[in-house]
């Protein structure tokens, strides 16, 4: 197959060595190097693309398809795909590779059924969806048997051509391995050739035998629509009793695309942590000594994306982890979705801390502004109190660091604009004394927004703790987008805690992509919340995902709001 190709590399030119080469083509019409040579894979190429699902049961063919001799085994493995097999990965690593070799399997024409409804499906509709699942990412190259998908992420990308994106992923984000779309087979990125593994052949194997198998006297292959499946992240969470507070915090990280792309970018939690390995060695069992919050958070980003189930996630993992980390967290109770994503988000830098010092770096996270963890890159930054001296005017400036504002609700009138508003303007102090000329006069306290992060969350006071706890259920008014230029301080603004020298103001518009609403009393309520996925808003009500308008989500009665730069 690969006599007339080229390999995925950087120079874009090398073409596959003879070993390796031969090893894939039939023997039989082998002939001088290759370009004329026929292989079983390169008549699976020209043939027809089959369906991106892995649901089909059975098939019949209107043309016969016969095997043709596979010698891929032959491909020997690498020291780089031994040691990801060795790891805690193994698991997530034979299902994605599993899938990838699915779909790069030819087809004649089938009968499609739905497995929802048993209808017929198309087989246009069938390769249309695989084209749109094997687009490239960058270029939207729609040439599936010339993709290569991640093996360690959602990432396809294009190759054998000019731009191939697909070693641009490799270089960006060290993800070493690919899989060939046409044919099912791996590449290594620093052996830069295709190479196989024992565990994977026989995965492979168990696919082709498969296929074949379904070629000949079966009647129909069901099938599930690519584009309803939850690898777009699209699946609820099973409640387990009184954790609806929790899921819909989750699903405003899942659909954070810059969380998501931490996630299956950066492999130094994933690789370094000491308390997942232990969990893993231990079956999955939960303990105080290697509970980790982000390790737990990385499973349920391997389900949402990873797998085609559409069955709500079980948070058991996630839940037993938290109970290990806060114990009023224990229990069926119902809690507060801001105090839990304060909590997450403390948890995440805490685990970051302990892997860099675990690699020796012991400084750079200590500081806030300078802590490349989720908490402190994604949703920090600084704000900015000025105290002003009303008798000689010295200003006094003070920084905090924050992952969100917690906003006045104006007795329940006006929109989120006027929250933000009163939460800036000038607030007198009584009996101050200024630090410079000792002055008891009265001054003003002015808070102003130091840097703006990349994803700025809004907490709507709604509960009232006093004698009697009460609830305000008045609604505001929500905007799609929202400029917060007003509310920043005068001097020019950097972006992000570790932000690097002022340079000029950065855009201050941010766009809506999460809801969290509480609805109910303050004492028998449930959380539900509305993401941003695709262009499209979702409702997600426990397990249950629905469509929704546009419309309806501004007309929430918000509790959190999540906007995006």
């Amino acid at each position: 197959m690969y006599s007339d190709k080229t390999v995925p590399g950087s120079n874009g030119s090398s073409n596959r060595t003879n070993g390796t080469s031969s090893a894939v083509h039939n023997q039989d019409n082998h002939t001088n190097g290759a370009s004329s040579t026929s292989s079983s894979s390169s008549s699976s190429s020209s043939s027809t693309s089959s369906s991106s699902s892995n649901n089909h049961t059975s098939s019949v063919h209107t043309m016969e398809l016969t095997p043709q001799p596979d010698n891929y085994s032959c491909i020997k493995s690498c020291p780089h795909i031994s040691s990801v097999l060795e790891s805690k990965a193994k698991d997530t690593v034979f299902e994605t590779y599993r899938q990838a070799v699915l779909i790069s399997q030819p087809t004649a024409n089938k009968i499609y059924r739905s497995k929802k409804d048993h209808a017929m499906i198309p087989l246009a509709k069938i390769l249309g969806s695989k084209i749109g699942a094997l687009k490239c990412n960058e270029c939207h190259l729609n040439n599936f048997e010339n993709s290569m998908i991640c093996l360690q992420c959602p990432h396809v990308g294009c190759c054998f051509n000019n731009s191939n994106h697909s070693y641009s992923h490799y270089k960006s984000t060290k993800h070493q391995f690919s899989i060939d779309s046409g044919s099912g087979l791996l590449y290594c990125y620093k052996c830069n050739d295709f190479i196989n593994h024992p565990d994977l052949e026989r995965i492979r194997m168990k696919v082709v035998d498969h296929e074949y198998s379904n070629a000949s006297g079966v009647e129909d292959a069901y099938y599930s629509d690519p584009s309803t499946l939850a690898t777009r992240g699209l699946k609820g969470f099973v409640n387990l009793g009184a954790t609806c507070f929790m899921s819909s915090i989750l699903q405003t990280l899942i659909h954070n695309p810059i969380i998501k792309y931490h996630f299956f970018n950066n492999d130094l939690h994933y690789f370094n942590c000491e308390r997942g390995h232990n969990q893993y060695v231990n079956n999955g069992f939960i303990d105080e000594n290697n509970a980790c919050i982000t390790c737990s958070m990385d499973n349920i980003f391997q389900s949402f994306f990873t797998s085609d189930s559409l069955d709500g996630f079980a948070l058991s993992n996630f839940l037993a982890t938290s109970w290990h980390k806060k114990k009023s967290l224990a229990g069926f109770q119902e809690q507060d979705a801001h105090e839990f994503f304060q909590f997450l988000l403390n948890e995440l830098h805490i685990d970051h801390s302990r892997i860099m010092t675990a690699l020796g770096d012991t400084e750079l996270f200590h500081l806030p502004q300078t802590c490349s963890c989720i908490s402190h890159s994604v949703y920090g930054f600084q704000l900015k109190s000025s105290i002003e001296c009303g008798s000689c005017r010295y200003v006094s400036n003070t920084m905090e660091h924050v992952n969100d504002l917690s906003l006045e609700l104006n007795n329940g009138s006006g929109g989120l604009y006027d929250c933000l508003d009163q939460f800036t303007k000038e607030e007198k102090l009584e009996h101050y004394t200024c630090t410079k000329c000792s002055s008891v006069k009265s001054t003003t306290k002015t808070l102003k927004i130091q840097t703006v992060p990349a994803v700025l969350t809004l907490h709507l006071k709604r509960f009232k703790h006093d004698l009697n706890s009460t609830k305000i259920e008045s609604k505001i008014e929500i905007p799609m987008f929202l400029n917060i230029s007003n509310y920043c301080a005068e001097q020019e603004t950097q972006q992000g805690e570790g932000a690097g020298e002022r340079g000029g103001r950065v855009k201050e518009i941010y766009e809506l992509f999460g809801v969290v609403v509480h609805e109910g009393s303050i004492s028998t309520g449930h959380y539900t919340v509305y993401i941003k996925n695709s262009g499209q808003w979702y409702k997600c009500d426990d397990s249950v995902v629905s469509l929704v308008s546009q419309d309806e989500v501004l007309n929430s009665n918000a509790y959190l709001l999540f906007y995006i730069l």
